[in-house]
């Protein structure tokens, strides 16, 4: 990997943009040649000159092949080319169309984009082939996909790879080929699946070369494989080829002919298998090179253009200071997490940092390396240590996320439409798709991982990602929003969800509402998901009834918690795991109130309560926890459950350092019987921050002491009362004071009543008392003096708190949460105090 620092001054980027519409084509010159793209009857390169001499001649075309039908790109009228991206640097062409038979019929619908760069004959090609348009709703019969392109370089030399630093080459004798079968190079086997992606698409192993009648490698050995470039030329001209991930994207290869044709075997003609089944809904993306230059430039440098591509990276703390991943602004540094797994025993793990690719997602299964986004982990990963093989990897990852395992919807509307087409959302493929098709296997809803996918798009610019991404985004809009009724959680109905269905609905939303260009829909969408499991309670009489205990602080869900015999019982790894991680992607502005964000960081704090209070002392946390009676450590068992999320935010609220203490015993056995992987998460890199540097100063103003952190009702000195109205003073107790919470409650209130679940009592009696994070939340608190010993006045009308609480949730009285203001309580009053970070980091740091 070469490293490049980018430095101030003028730079040498000015000068004429590179593309400019022509009429009928469109033209590029980067100064090194000159190229020219048709709009209709598309045929990849119309011309590319460089002075006098043009290495195309004749038609080429986008092909594709069916039984004895031939469907290509230039027999589509009705294609279209525009200029995309135009600049001095770079310039792109994205061109539109379908591959057409003769007689008018098509095959695919596809999308090319065309990247050209200053001072070079060299290109990247990106086509997407479409199987997802309504007006051709079936699977798609192939045999074969290429790129031809017709060149004037007649009877030429070839050089092929043939594998890490080797190469095969010589002259063309009548026609040169190299077919890429299934390869184990770099392939990772995820969750199954190969045996059956090997039946549907390709049955051979290894690589095959031949040129002309010689057979310089034979099929057989599926270590065989190749880096995927190759190179034909004649005198002083050359162009030079690959498909990126060629060893990866089988079947696949190059095939040359003595009089000068040159084609991109994208699904190669040389494949033994010729009744290939493209599925409905499906796109396929492919990246390939084409470099017009001399004998002078090696194939294997154009290649590695494409393979590696140049991407830009700041210093880590950029992306922490600018929250630019998912608005979080505490990440832990590479050393930070180096030191940190070597405190928890497991020094000599890191994620890997080879490139590697993964084809056949079977989403659905289960197991703890199948319920996060490892994609996400790798590009953190990257950012913080420069290990460019860890971003290449996530970024394979999210190509075949995109284009092999999302819905597309080329000629209609998912959400809008599906209901009409497909009434049940759950019978939308075409018959025996699933057990043909080699790409049907889509994001199932309970594992679809998907929210690397911006972090990927903002780090290359690809701008198929996020189109594909709102696709993605359609699609989940119609099966979770218009459907079957107790899964239709985007419009807020939630009849004894399925948890993890819910959890990846509520985090999707919450990465759609930051990142998706128009976000319209899902915000409101994201804001109803959040009240409405806002709004849900508990009941211990009900075993059916789910929601937040707001006593104890957790959060009952009946369907996955399996209640055996009627008890109510959770299972800890979707509640106190993946529920409270999906709302890690919601950020304040997602919110039209900013109560919505407070009052769902206080429940959160209630859930962290809850796992440190009850969960962290069995030592290994059971699969499933019963709620109503006693839990006991059992020896046999050894799971342990990602509480990261929960435990950090416990500490960030409440500045208790108990909570990284107590959690840190259990991080190790959590690599060790989950996956280490996990440490990774970004939940983990915020955990680690919170224990390295204990920059967290809470408290609180005038509490009564005993236990309570209110300053009292209107008995104290601090509190005056008229009618529902309430006049709170206080002086500034310390220097440094960032933000002020204020909170009421008709008990007096303390940090949490800390229920014992083995002895079944409360320190502090329910009846009498509240929970600080439970407790009705204040808006518009005074901003904070700047110095200790400042005057603060706030008044609070409680029945507007109450009525503003109510509206906000939509309650209605005899609603499980509904707020009833009682003019014969005297209410009490809590005010938190929160010590600016920035002030904090002049002070002597605690030590771990």
């Amino acid at each position: 990997m070469t490293q490049l620092h980018l430095t101030n001054g003028t730079g040498n980027s000015k000068g004429p943009n590179l593309a400019r519409d022509t009429g009928a084509t469109i033209t590029v010159d980067t100064g090194a040649a000159v190229f020219t793209v048709k709009k209709a009857h598309f045929n990849v390169f119309d011309s590319v000159r460089n002075g006098d001499f043009d290495y195309v001649k004749g038609t080429g075309a986008i092909t594709a092949r069916s039984g004895t039908r031939t469907y290509a790109s230039n027999r589509d009228p009705m294609s279209t080319a525009v200029i995309e991206e135009n600049g001095p640097v770079k310039a792109v062409v994205r061109c539109d169309g379908h591959l057409k038979h003769e007689s008018g019929d098509w095959l695919f619908g596809y999308t090319m984009r065309i990247f050209f760069f200053k001072g070079t004959g060299r290109t990247r090609l990106d086509l997407i082939l479409k199987n997802a348009s309504y007006a051709s709703y079936s699977m798609k019969v192939f045999e074969s996909v290429q790129v031809e392109i017709p060149t004037t370089l007649t009877s030429p030399d070839f050089i092929f790879s043939t594998g890490a630093d080797e190469e095969t080459g010589g002259s063309v004798d009548g026609s040169a080929t190299l077919y890429q079968g299934f390869s184990n190079y770099k392939y990772v086997e995820y969750m199954g699946g190969v045996d059956k992606l090997k039946e549907r698409l390709v049955p051979d192993n290894g690589l095959s070369v031949v040129n002309g009648a010689q057979v310089i490698k034979t099929l057989g050995n599926e270590a065989d494989h190749t880096e995927g470039w190759g190179a034909v030329s004649k005198g002083n001209r050359r162009i030079n080829f690959g498909i990126r991930n060629l060893y990866g994207m089988w079947p696949a290869g190059f095939t040359l002919s003595a009089d000068g044709i040159l084609s991109l075997d994208v699904y190669s003609p040389y494949n033994s298998k010729k009744d290939i089944k493209f599925a409905f809904f499906a796109h396929d993306k492919r990246q390939m090179v084409l470099d017009f230059t001399t004998p002078g430039t090696a194939p294997r440098h154009s290649f590695y253009s494409l393979q590696y591509p140049l991407f830009g990276r700041a210093d880590f703390s950029q992306y922490v200071r600018t929250k630019a991943i998912y608005g979080e602004d505490r990440m832990a540094t590479d050393k930070e997490v180096r030191d940190f797994f070597t405190l928890v025993g497991h020094g000599d793990f890191e994620i890997s940092n080879v490139d590697t690719l993964r084809r056949y997602y079977t989403w659905g299964m289960g197991g703890g390396p199948n319920q996060y986004d490892h994609q996400l982990c790798k590009y953190i990963h990257y950012l913080r240590s420069g290990k460019g093989g860890a971003f290449l990897a996530a970024l394979n990852d999210d190509h075949h996320k995109m284009f092999g395992s999302t819905l597309h919807s080329d000629d209609f509307n998912f959400y809008i439409d599906g209901p009409t087409y497909w009434t049940n959302n759950n019978a939308t493929y075409p018959e025996n798709q699933g057990k043909e098709a080699f790409n049907s296997k889509f994001f199932d809803d309970e594992h679809s991982h998907d929210i690397s996918v911006p972090i990927g798009y903002f780090l290359t610019g690809d701008e198929s990602m996020m189109t594909a991404w709102a696709d993605h985004a359609e699609y989940t809009a119609y099966r979770q929003g218009t459907s079957i009724p107790n899964w239709s959680y985007y419009e807020g109905v939630f009849t004894r969800p399925t948890t993890r269905v819910m959890c990846r609905a509520l985090r999707r939303l919450g990465a759609l509402s930051q990142y998706l260009k128009d976000p319209s829909y899902y915000r409101p969408r994201a804001r109803l998901m959040v009240r409405q499991i806002h709004r849900l309670r508990s009941d211990r009489q009900d075993d059916m009834k789910d929601g937040w205990d707001l006593d104890r602080g957790f959060f009952y869900l009946s369907k996955d918690g399996s209640r055996p015999k009627l008890e109510r019982w959770n299972k800890l790894f979707m509640t106190n795991d993946i529920f409270p991680n999906s709302l890690w992607c919601y950020q304040p502005e997602v919110f039209d109130d900013p109560l919505y964000y407070e009052d769902y960081e206080d429940f959160m704090l209630g859930m962290a309560w809850h796992s440190l209070d009850e969960v962290l002392d069995l030592v290994h946390q059971p699969y499933l926890f019963a709620l109503d009676k006693a839990n006991f450590y059992d020896e046999e068992v050894t799971a342990e459950y990602p509480l990261t999320f929960l435990m950090s935010l416990g500490y960030e609220k409440t500045g208790d350092e108990t909570f990284l203490t107590a959690y840190q015993p259990h991080i190790g056995r959590l690599i060790t019987y989950q996956s280490r992987e996990r440490g990774y998460t970004p939940y983990m890199s915020r955990f680690i921050d919170f224990y390295y540097h204990r920059d967290v100063v809470v408290g609180y103003v005038e509490p009564a002491g005993n236990g309570r952190v209110d300053m009292g009702n209107s008995n104290s000195p601090h509190i005056t009362r008229q009618g529902s109205s309430y006049t709170l003073n206080w002086i500034t107790p310390k220097d440094g004071i960032a933000s002020y919470q204020v909170k009421c409650a008709p008990v007096p209130m303390v940090e949490r009543l800390h229920f014992d679940q083995m002895a079944r009592t409360f320190e502090y009696d329910p009846a009498e008392y509240d929970n600080f994070w439970a407790s009705l939340n204040v808006a518009g608190e005074p901003s904070p003096s700047s110095r200790a010993g400042s005057h603060e006045t706030f008044t609070v009308d409680v029945a507007e708190v109450m009525a503003q609480y109510n509206q906000r949730y939509e309650l209605a009285e005899g609603d499980a949460c509904y707020q009833s203001y009682d003019p014969g309580t005297d209410y009490y009053f809590a005010v938190k105090y929160v010590l600016n970070r920035n002030y904090l980091q002049e002070l002597p740091c605690p030590a771990p």
